[in-house]
């Protein structure tokens, strides 16, 4: 008896399979990582900048705190 292989539910069969459908899923793979490659290195300025701008407020609220300390400790003197 042979055996027909039922593709999987979608119609779409295992590209891995075929050899040609194979290098096609593997290029377009290539492709999409490239594209993920290129905005991680398109937003890496942006994110540099927010990591500065946070580090700024923690610096800014470290200020505000020390000042708060020192107007506490008149007010208790």
């Amino acid at each position: 008896q042979e055996t027909v292989e039922q593709p999987p539910e979608g119609g779409k069969t295992d590209p891995w399979h075929d050899p040609e459908k194979a290098r096609r899923e593997i290029e377009k793979l290539r492709k999409e990582a490239a594209t993920y490659r290129t905005t991680a290195k398109d937003l890496e300025p942006l994110a540099q900048k927010a990591r500065e701008a946070e580090e700024a407020q923690k610096s800014e609220a470290e200020r505000l705190t020390g000042q708060l300390t020192a107007a506490e400790e008149r007010i208790a003197a």
